[in-house]
């Protein structure tokens, strides 16, 4: 996928993300700016096992997606595919093996935190190509089931999240995705966007069939309406390097607090 380019796109995506300024968000940062977001759980003696740094791909990537955030009111960072990985928008956001298959979900542990970043790019106003710090997610229950998982859902009267593999709940339309399925699956799809999605959400089966947990989050820290940007340069500060996200790294919960204090202090 490619960067927002063209002036017309950038000043588009400006367009909508001065629009989200008069929305209320979902769900504000629970710190305050000098205020670990990562730290709360120690201070609530609830066990912190292992930080992880990962990214991935939001609604407002590509042209599709702007569309629709501006079409159906989306909040601009939520993941963009047909099944949200994470689902941002559940008060409870859940992690699965959609995205990275094998590499990070059968990894994770209860009380495991995960840090997500957008891809790198520039979103919006930036002048600058680089990630956006979306959210820091602390695991509470890990099931070795999507089945499992949804039934933790159902018995709090919550509804399914959007990538909860099960009976009963379907992928998102095409239309509210980046529309990003692969060039196989839109090759074979023809342009029909209900096969589109069928082909999409079937290869995500395969990955559940093969890596089947499934973990419950809480997020501590969320903006999915104007995250604040995370430079390389903060990267290069915080780890020394820009840190591969394919597998997922292990970080420290000192280096995750000083690079979300970073991007706010730049913000």
């Amino acid at each position: 996928m490619q960067p927002v380019e063209g002036r017309e796109d950038r000043d588009a995506a400006c367009r909508w993300l001065a629009s989200a300024r008069s929305r209320a968000r979902r769900i504000r940062p629970r710190t305050g700016p000098a205020e670990s977001c990562v730290g709360q759980h120690a201070r609530a003696n609830e066990m912190i096992n292992s930080c992880f740094l990962t990214t991935y791909h939001p609604l407002i990537r590509t042209a599709s997606g702007r569309r629709a955030v501006e079409k159906f009111g989306l909040p601009p960072f939520i993941d963009g595919s047909c099944r949200r990985e994470p689902d941002f928008e559940s008060p409870f956001p859940s992690v699965t093996a959609l995205c990275h298959a094998g590499q990070f979900a059968p990894r994770l542990q209860s009380g495991d935190t995960v840090a997500y970043l957008t891809v790198k790019g520039r979103y919006g106003h930036d002048a600058h190509a680089g990630w956006r710090f979306v959210a820091v997610l602390h695991v509470i229950e890990r099931f070795e089931s999507h089945e499992r998982g949804a039934a933790w859902y159902q018995a709090r009267g919550l509804a399914l999240p959007s990538n909860c593999l099960v009976s009963g709940n379907a992928p998102k339309a095409l239309e509210v995705t980046h529309e990003n399925a692969g060039r196989d699956v839109l090759d074979r799809a023809a342009s029909d966007p209900e096969r589109v999605v069928r082909l999409w959400d079937a290869g995500y089966r395969l990955r559940v069939a093969k890596w089947p947990v499934f973990l419950v989050c809480k997020a501590t820290f969320l903006e999915l309406e104007e995250p604040p940007q995370v430079s390389e340069s903060d990267l290069l500060e915080v780890f020394g390097k820009v840190p591969g996200t394919r597998k997922p790294p292990s970080v420290s919960v000192r280096k995750l607090n000083s690079l979300l204090d970073a991007a706010r202090r730049d913000a």
